[in-house]
């Protein structure tokens, strides 16, 4: 499989594979049939490489450029992103796309293995989805979500740094009355379900 290198829309989402190891097939062929731009930090692009994926854009720190440029001009077209050794990959990859306008990305990793504080900003004004080995974690931004699912499906909701409040229909829990951290819900039938929140959550949702 491989990007295809065509003129992009910087609407659809940009795909940022921090954890490469974690690409499914099923998975990556929905996430790459509108040629997304793709972004990996040097450290994958070995096993991106062995996918069979060309990326568009390595994120790099000085030194990594300075070693494999020349195995690099291989992949051309390709940008090399750098970065300072203090700046994370994850955290320059975010400030590339936002400058480009990208308005939303796939990020292969679990949003648990990241410092999430740094994300303020990019949480503010992008849509980003966490696929990990068995899940999808999306973060709800205006604080609503609404789906069709089939009867046992089981979310995990999560507030990242305090307690918040939660109203939801469709599921087996009922609400309670006091702020949550984090709830397990089972959809209670087939429909259309509804969760809100007075605050951005993350939701996760099983692959």
């Amino acid at each position: 499989m491989s990007s295809h290198h065509i003129v992009r829309d910087e609407q659809e989402p940009a795909l940022l594979t921090l954890n490469a190891a974690w690409l499914r097939d099923e998975t990556l062929a929905s996430l790459l049939e509108w040629s997304p731009t793709i972004v990996v930090p040097a450290g994958e692009l070995e096993v991106l490489i062995t996918l069979g994926i060309k990326p568009d854009v390595v994120v790099a720190t000085h030194e990594e450029k300075t070693r494999h440029s020349a195995e690099w001009e291989g992949f051309t077209p390709l940008t090399i992103l750098e970065r300072t050794s203090e700046q994370s990959a994850v955290v320059a990859a975010l400030h590339y796309l936002l400058a480009n306008r990208y308005k939303a990305v796939n990020i292969f990793a679990s949003p648990f293995d990241l410092s999430l504080s740094e994300f303020a900003l990019f949480f503010a004004n992008m849509d980003i989805v966490f696929y990990s080995e068995t899940s999808r974690w999306l973060w709800i931004r205006q604080g609503k979500y609404n789906k069709w699912l089939p009867a046992g499906t089981r979310l995990i909701v999560r507030s990242l740094n305090e307690l918040q409040e939660f109203t939801w229909r469709g599921f087996t829990t009922k609400p309670f009355n006091n702020p949550l951290n984090e709830v397990a819900l089972d959809v209670e039938k087939d429909e259309m379900v509804s969760i809100s929140s007075n605050l951005p959550f993350l939701l996760e949702e099983q692959l």
